[in-house]
């Protein structure tokens, strides 16, 4: 199974999080536009994407910027790369979106919500999987130690 826990070259915190916090950021314009597109007032100009729903802009950058600037930091401490690390970071942001509310239960919901999401997410390889770059035997011996042969039922 391919070991991807140990850093060749720690992330840099700084710089994930000022690269997440433009995308974020860029992400929360998109959101704005629309927002600003479909909302019931019509007849605005395009400053209204900031001014109105500019709101979501910050958010969203915040969350980015949080997330990923917990996510390196956490790593450059425990000196891993794994998927704790994506869930401190995930309940970091949570915290973000309750603070946003202003509201207590929202943030501790909301840090619950992330890092079991991104956790979880982490934790089965992401978008690549557990199993990329096995070869086919390392897939199926790893898929074989998934589940109780009938030999180890009859023992109990």
């Amino acid at each position: 199974m391919v070991d991807k826990t140990q850093h060749d070259e720690p992330k840099d915190w700084k710089k994930e999080t000022a690269k997440y916090t433009l995308g974020g950021a860029g992400l929360g314009l998109f959101v704005s536009a629309f927002q600003t597109a479909y909302s019931p007032a019509k007849g605005g100009s395009a400053l209204d994407v900031f001014t109105k729903h500019g709101g979501t802009i910050g958010f969203m950058a915040a969350m980015g910027g949080v997330f990923a600037g917990v996510d390196a930091a956490t790593a450059q401490i425990r000196g891993k790369d794994d998927y704790v690390n994506s869930a401190v970071a995930g309940c970091a942001a949570g915290l973000i979106a309750g603070v946003r509310k202003r509201s207590i239960p929202a943030a501790l919901g909301g840090c619950a919500f992330f890092a079991t999401a991104m956790g979880t997410y982490d934790y089965s390889g992401g978008f690549e999987g557990k199993m990329h770059g096995m070869t086919r035997t390392q897939r199926d011996e790893y898929r074989a130690g998934l589940f109780a042969s009938a030999e180890d039922l009859k023992k109990h």
